[in-house]
């Protein structure tokens, strides 16, 4: 039994005891024996002891009184008192309040022992029942197995049969199998594998610790790569050690979603936290900022890791790499991906020569990207090819186009041109075949940089190549070796830089998400960076460095198409502006100092170099995280109109800048007044001025001088011309209707006006409260020519003066949205791209649908004032044309509608309603106040949709869309094409 529970070391010296008598002496004579050095160390022991969290109080408190009986039988005794403040001294800060409470109870400051052994269970029994453990804030978790010391197999085979040798003929308490004792049993581990376990500290926290220096951990999970053995012990900060028995790499994706490789990282299972060494960080060319409660870890201009002040400590949230994810690996795909996807033989030669920070050597699995863009046929095999000794002998050249999408400049073919002895490289973008301008420029930039001449230039027999470029290169002494028809193998050089360039451009493309338009900027990266690859020819040195005679710097790279966080100056934002801008990087500034970027949401491009990168997002994330609202309607929906098969949209936020031209049609143009809501503005200064007349006191009555002068009428122009201001076909008023020549369509219409009112249940007769006013009504005539019809449509429409309303009182929130012209014309053109039914319906007497949240009253209309009721007024209970909130609450009830139905309002513009399907089909619905389109691929849900909206409103189906807003629909759904017209605006403005 007693075999069982001893250490490997002490059972050497019993192996050969049969009787447990004399198997204890000896274990006394060797541990019990009073000499000074078991004395010392049993005090030292006494004085070293701490109370660890992970362990329970009685597990302290058994080996606290276990020194103190070995050292009571070897003579030494202390008094009562002293135990006990030095037991409480052991026991950790989170115990203060205990200390605390257990010296100031006890009578003249003297506690038993006994009596605080007791206070320690209750308090550790409180603890417990409350959940928590006395750890507050973090604990440490502690597996314990199999040494992790490595050894020699043969010394670990020999090792394991001398222990087994050891225990022939011992039996194991737990199997009750020979051979082993409990602790190295088997089936025991097995079962007991993970109990010792307390509550674990947040695995993704680390402290900043400017007194630490080393990286600690105490979880071995944590290490993408780990070597374990005896590192010696770790000091701590309380005098206690710790031993380390592992070392290996942590790989962590910081807060900020940069990586973070902490090399050296040693494995301590004793300490409860995981510990960041700022020594180290400063060592390996960071940069840490501390102050007001913060901490951020820079490199360059480039923000790592940010973290906050807690408990007198500097934390950081950190996510840590799998088991599987090799920290090198990631570290070569960053640059792989900054060097515009170069191979893994460049990439490693790059590393060998320590010129990329962080990378030793580079081993890529295979890039998705890559395969994309640069999958070729397997080669046939090539003499190697033969280099110039000096810089300009010859130059090779070739043009590549053209490209079918324009690039941003309008761009559709390029030049190369390649130093044959540097093999640096020179592209110019071309939106023609002009090869000689781009030539001079070449021609002048390179015999300046190098101070030599331009000797010789081989392309090959294509057009833009001779004629003015022979003559140029004749004038200037510059050979021009031109290659034979259809022999582009002697100008392999350029053309394999062609297909370099493409595959690049592609694999970069690919790699950030980006549309094919911007294949001109990451042309120039690609040149930038194959400039700074190491070539085989070369002997791996790098093109730059031979050229301008220097080393090259790579500090400067960037991942092509990554998110940016582009400082805005002062002059270009007002105080309260965000000083930042969200851009994607495409490029670097070449001639000009900084980086270049493009704005997706102003579409301009910008050239900063007060910029913070976000390499591992792309402008996919920009998307998602624009124009948000801190709380977002749940009925908006984003639509990506990058997915959308539409060029050249017009700007969606609907502003126009002074100086802009804008080709939106105004309500006026459109022919639409009586539909259209007024302007918000010019109802608050006419609201506003209305309220001074009535409110306001008489004045005082001042005596103006009048001036003599006698008065003359115009004479610009003739009494005839003044005839041009008049209309003539519509009345203005409730008399004119009755004077006019179409007097009865005019009554038709009025009764149908007033038909709709009554049937909607618009107002009550009532009479007019005291302290109330009654608003003023006047009748608006109108003749509408239908498309589908050759006779004109009478429409009259009792409207409200909703100027005399008053804010407060009459009306509170008074806007409404319309659909914008630029929503309407991208709808359209994807109907047409995709061949779907475009519908068209109309509300009858849309306001009238709206219910009124204020006490509204209105004189009754004229010509239909009930007989017996002339002194009543009309108590409105819907709203009606004219009042200033009746846009407003008829959209409200369409919305609510709209979202019944499972329509969601897209964020650009709220009255583009969207309803997917789950078969990727869809149905769009734009509202403009009372008319709407209705554009889908399904007819029958189309109907559907019609058959809901006049089930809750009066509608009008007007079939296919013919016009809208006054613009005629032309459509050719054979050949996909769409057309608008406004032949009659323009009819009506000359």
């Amino acid at each position: 039994f007693i075999r069982q529970f001893v250490e490997d070391n002490v059972y050497n010296h019993i192996a050969n005891e049969t009787h447990a008598r004399t198997l204890w002496k000896k274990i006394e004579s060797l541990y019990a024996s009073k000499s000074g050095n078991n004395k010392l160390y049993l005090l030292n022991c006494l004085m070293n002891l701490r109370y660890r969290e992970s362990s329970s109080i009685s597990d302290h408190l058994n080996e606290f009184q276990g020194l103190l009986d070995q050292l009571s039988r070897m003579g030494i005794k202390f008094d009562d008192e002293f135990l006990v403040l030095w037991l409480l001294n052991t026991l950790p800060e989170s115990w203060e309040t205990f200390r605390v409470s257990i010296t100031n109870s006890a009578p003249n400051g003297v506690v038993s022992l006994q009596a605080k052994k007791s206070g320690a269970f209750n308090e550790e029994m409180r603890r417990k029942a409350q959940g928590s453990s006395s750890q507050s804030k973090v604990l440490v978790t502690e597996n314990r197995g199999r040494s992790q010391k490595k050894e020699p197999k043969g010394g670990r085979e020999k090792s394991r049969s001398k222990s087994k040798s050891r225990y022939k003929n011992v039996e194991c308490h737990y199997c009750h199998k020979t051979w082993h004792i409990q602790r190295n049993c088997f089936l025991w581990k097995k079962e007991n594998k993970g109990k010792k376990v307390n509550l674990v500290s947040d695995e993704s926290m680390w402290i900043v610790d400017s007194g630490a220096t080393l990286h600690v951990t105490p979880r071995k999970e944590f290490f993408t790569s780990y070597t374990s053995g005896d590192f010696g012990v770790l000091k701590m900060g309380n005098d206690g050690v710790s031993k380390v028995i592992g070392v290996g790499d942590v790989f962590l994706q910081t807060n900020m979603g940069m990586q973070l490789l902490l090399r050296g990282v040693k494995h301590v299972p004793d300490v409860r936290f995981n510990l960041i060494s700022v020594q180290i960080l400063d060592d390996g060319g960071y940069d840490n900022h501390f102050g007001s409660g913060k901490w951020k870890l820079t490199k360059g201009n480039l923000v790592v890791a940010r973290g906050e002040k807690n408990s007198k400590l500097y934390w950081t949230k950190a996510l840590v790499a799998k088991d599987n994810v090799n920290a090198m690996d990631m570290e070569a795909s960053l640059w792989h991906r900054r060097l515009s996807h170069i191979s893994e033989k460049g990439l490693n030669c790059l590393a060998k020569k320590d010129v990329l920070q962080g990378l030793k050597i580079a081993e890529l699995e295979k890039c998705s990207h890559c395969m994309a863009g640069k999958q070729t046929r397997v080669s046939f095999k090539k003499h190697p090819p033969s280099r110039k000794s000096k810089l300009l002998q010859l130059v090779h050249s070739d043009v590549c186009g053209p490209l079918k999408v324009k690039s941003f400049s309008g761009a559709l073919y390029f030049v190369t041109f390649i130093d044959d002895c540097s093999k640096k490289l020179w592209v110019y973008a071309l939106q023609r075949k002009d090869v000689l301008e781009r030539f001079k420029q070449f021609h002048a930039l390179v015999e300046r940089q190098s101070g030599k001449k331009l000797k010789r230039i081989r392309t090959d027999n294509g057009g833009e190549y001779c004629g003015p470029f022979d003559v140029y290169c004749k004038q200037h002494g510059i050979a021009h070796e031109k290659t034979p028809p259809k022999t582009p193998q002697l100008n392999d050089l350029a053309e394999r830089m062609n297909m370099t360039l493409l595959e690049r451009v592609r694999c970069m493309l690919s790699d950030a998400k980006l549309p094919k338009h911007f294949w001109g900027e990451a042309l120039y990266t690609a040149v930038h960076v194959i400039n700074l690859t190491p070539t085989v020819i070369l002997n791996s040195e790098v093109p730059d460095k031979i050229w301008f005679g220097k080393n090259a710097s790579y500090d400067h790279l960037r991942v092509f198409g990554c998110k940016a966080f582009v400082h805005i100056p002062r002059d270009e934002r007002s105080k309260l502006d965000t000083k930042t801008r969200q851009c994607i990087f495409i490029g670097y500034g070449e001639d000009e100092f900084g980086y270049r970027f493009y704005d997706p949401i102003e579409k301009k491009l910008v050239r900063s170099r007060d910029v913070q990168f976000m390499e591992d997002q792309t402008i996919e994330d920009i998307d998602k995280v624009e124009k948000t609202t801190p709380e977002k309607d749940r009925n908006l929906t984003d639509v990506d109109p990058m997915r959308l098969p539409i060029h050249n949209l017009d700007n969606v936020d609907g502003s126009v800048q002074p100086g802009e031209q804008h080709d939106d049609v105004d309500d006026q143009q459109l022919g639409g007044g009586l539909d259209v809501p007024i302007d918000d503005d010019q109802e608050e200064h006419e609201m506003s001025h209305d309220e001074n007349i009535d409110d306001a006191p008489e004045p005082h009555q001042v005596q103006l001088r009048r001036s003599n002068r006698q008065r003359q009428p115009s004479t610009r122009y003739s009494s005839d011309e003044y005839v041009t201001l008049t209309d003539g076909g519509e009345p203005e008023c409730f008399e004119e209707a009755l004077e006019s020549e179409e007097k009865q369509q005019w009554l038709d219409a009025m009764q149908d006006e007033m038909k709709s009112l009554h049937d909607n249940h618009t107002y009550d007769l009532v009479k007019l409260p005291k302290g109330k006013r009654a608003l003023e009504n006047r009748w608006i005539f109108r003749v509408k020519q239908e498309s589908n019809s050759t006779s004109p449509r009478y429409k009259a429409r009792l409207v409200v003066k909703g100027f005399r309303q008053r804010k407060g009182v009459d009306f509170n929130e008074i806007f409404s949205p319309v659909v914008k012209m630029s929503s309407i014309r991208a709808v359209l053109s994807l109907a047409a791209t995709l061949n779907l039914e475009v519908e068209q319906m109309d509300v009858k007497t849309a306001f009238l649908h709206g219910d009124l949240e204020e006490e509204i009253y209105m004189r009754q209309p004229d010509g239909f004032q009930v007989k017996g009721k002339e002194d009543c007024v009309c108590r409105l209970r819907k709203s009606l044309y004219g009042l200033k909130q009746a846009p407003r609450q008829w959209y409200k009830k369409f919305e609510s509608f709209m979202c019944e139905q499972g329509y969601k309002k897209t964020t650009s513009d709220h009255c583009v309603f969207v309803k997917m399907f789950s078969d990727d089909d869809f149905i769009i619905l734009l509202l403009y106040v009372d008319d709407m389109l209705i554009v889908g691929k399904d007819v029958s849900r189309i109907d559907r949709l019609k058959k809901k909206l006049g089930e809750s409103f009066a509608m009008k189906d007007m079939g296919a869309a013919k016009q809208i807003l006054g613009i005629r629909i032309i459509r050719d759904r054979e050949k996909g094409k769409l057309w608008l017209s406004q032949e009659q605006y323009i009819k009506r403005v000359l």
